[in-house]
Formats: C-alpha cells, sequence, structure tokens
C-alpha cells in the first residue's frame, strides 16, 4: 500500500521547453478557447471494430451513450479500469484518450472501460452523473469479482474523483479501490486566487472559457457542489489515490490546495509533480508521458 502521503517530484526535461515553445508557436490556447465556444460532435465510432479481436472489445450503450471496455485480463476476476475522458465537459474524447487506453490494455492484464459520458452544452452534470451511475451499476454486476479502479485525465479526472465521493457518501457495496487523476480539473469555480497569475504559464488552457465551460455544465445549480468541484466535497474513505500534475498548467494551484486537504484525510494520497510541464501531458508522446504511466501501472499493480 502506499504511504498516507507523499509528493514526488520529477526532474526537469528539454520537453517542457520544446512543448511550451511548439504551443505557443501554434496559438494552441486560442484554438482550445475556440472549441469551447463552439465544440464540435463527430458522433464516430472511437474504439473501431479493428480493436474487437485484439482486446476482446465490448461495448453497451446506456442513455444513447456508449461502454467500451478493453480486455486483455486473465482469469474471470481482473482489475477494472474506468476512464473518463478530459474535455473540459465539453469536448468529445480522442484518439489521444483511446492511444492512452490502449497502452494500458497492452501493458496490464486487465480490464478498461471508457465512459463516453454526456457532455454539455446539450447535457449538464445531472445527466453525466446519471449515465456514469447506470455505467458503474452494468459493470459490477457484470464484472462483480473486479477489483475497480477509477482514472480520468483533466475534466475526466474531476469526475472520477467525485463520483468516488459520491459512492462513499451512499456506502456503494462497490467501491473503487483506487483513484488515478492526471492533471485534474477540482473546482470549476476557478477562486483560487493563485490561477490567474498561474495562467501565464499555461499554454493550453484558457481561464475564462474553462470558467464559461463550467457553467454549462453546472446548468444553473450551485458551483461548489462537490459533484461539480471534487475540491470542495469529503476526501475521507477514498482508498489509495495518485494524483499528477504539472507545476505550469493552470490547474496546479488547485492541485496544491489538494495536497493540503489531502493530509487531514484518511485516505493514502501521493502526489507526482512535474515541474514545468503542460496541461494533461500524459497524452503526448514525450519521455515524461512515459514516465507518468510507468509510475500508474506500478500504483495499479500494487497489493491492497
Amino acid at each position: 500500500m502506499f504511504i498516507h502521503y507523499r509528493t514526488t517530484t520529477i526532474m526537469v526535461s528539454v520537453s517542457s521547453k520544446v512543448l511550451s515553445v511548439f504551443l505557443d508557436l501554434f496559438q494552441f490556447k486560442k484554438l482550445v478557447e475556440k472549441s469551447f465556444v463552439a465544440p464540435k460532435r463527430s458522433n464516430k465510432y472511437l474504439f473501431n471494430s479493428k480493436l474487437r479481436e485484439k482486446y476482446m472489445l465490448k461495448d453497451k450503450l446506456i442513455n444513447d451513450k456508449y461502454i467500451f471496455t478493453l480486455d486483455t485480463s486473465i482469469g474471470s476476476k481482473a482489475k477494472h479500469i474506468l476512464f473518463f475522458h478530459g474535455g473540459a465537459y465539453l469536448i468529445e474524447g480522442s484518439a489521444l484518450h483511446r492511444k492512452l487506453v490502449e497502452t494500458l490494455a497492452n501493458k496490464i492484464n486487465c480490464r478498461i472501460s471508457y465512459i463516453d459520458y454526456p457532455l454539455a452544452p446539450e447535457n449538464n452534470y445531472k445527466n453525466t452523473f446519471d449515465m456514469v451511475q447506470k455505467s458503474y451499476n452494468f459493470l459490477t454486476e457484470t464484472y462483480a469479482g473486479d477489483e475497480f479502479i477509477f482514472m480520468g485525465d483533466s475534466a475526466g479526472g474531476g469526475l472520477a474523483l467525485a463520483f468516488a465521493q459520491k459512492l462513499v457518501i451512499e456506502n456503494a457495496h462497490y467501491k473503487p479501490t483506487k483513484i488515478i487523476l492526471f492533471s485534474p480539473w477540482l473546482d470549476i469555480t476557478m477562486q483560487n486566487s493563485a490561477i490567474k497569475q498561474q495562467e501565464k504559464f499555461d499554454k493550453i488552457l484558457p481561464m475564462q472559457g474553462l470558467i464559461q465551460a463550467g457553467l454549462k455544465y453546472a446548468g444553473g445549480d450551485n458551483i461548489d457542489n462537490y459533484l461539480l468541484s471534487p475540491i470542495q466535497g469529503d476526501l475521507n474513505d477514498l482508498g489509495d489515490i495518485l494524483v499528477f500534475y504539472g507545476t505550469h498548467e493552470l490547474f496546479y494551484p488547485d492541485c496544491k490546495v489538494l495536497e493540503t486537504k489531502s493530509k487531514k484525510s484518511n485516505s493514502n494520497f501521493t502526489f507526482c509533480e512535474f515541474p514545468e510541464m503542460q496541461h494533461d501531458w500524459v497524452l503526448l508522446p514525450i519521455p515524461e508521458a512515459k514516465q507518468a504511466i510507468n509510475i500508474a501501472i506500478e500504483f495499479i499493480n500494487k497489493y491492497q
């Protein structure tokens, strides 16, 4: 078991400098902000038929959205990762998310269920949690002997943590044993005063765009609600939690707040700080992504 609280700092590398220059050159933040205003809907089948035989791919339609389950497990019981993609609750999962899921499936004997949850502005968080809850009920019934692990990047990380908190509050029979968060969006209020100063370092996330995205996802409800901003929720009884963040991403200040709050909880938190890395670097083809993934795999494979 990982110790109750630990922060590991990774060494600065050349990749962080190159990535920052590249994102600046292509004005990536402006492209992201534009995508938030009018999010595109491709309606593509993210996990195509070519993957069906390789991974024993199964899909299930719930509330008009899919769960995709890739299976490389051995035996009837398995480690079962539920993956929640990022995208500010507005943007569809991408090929980069699929690649991460495939990488994990290739490296671990496990099942991975990708939850293609409802998005704003067509839906709000209530629709999202309804679909996620039904998906979880289906998976825990279908794979009753599995050890469930939640994983998410960015907004998906916020969703994974919030859903775990909900299960603890409801004293659900099946709760995740571990949670892995990559660059999580922990507070859609963006009220942390340090975030404004942090924005100059982040070359990907637009602060005002995120504020508007959060309001759309909230659908008029109180954005301090832990289901929307899990940093406001109870951090007790959540099992083992591994959190990755970069010091140059917009969510860095809130990740540090989570560190402080976690010290007062009875959950087992481990934080991995990557100096000067940009938001969601784990999805990119760079050495630091491989490093983060390998740390996550070690965490998954550790016995309770």
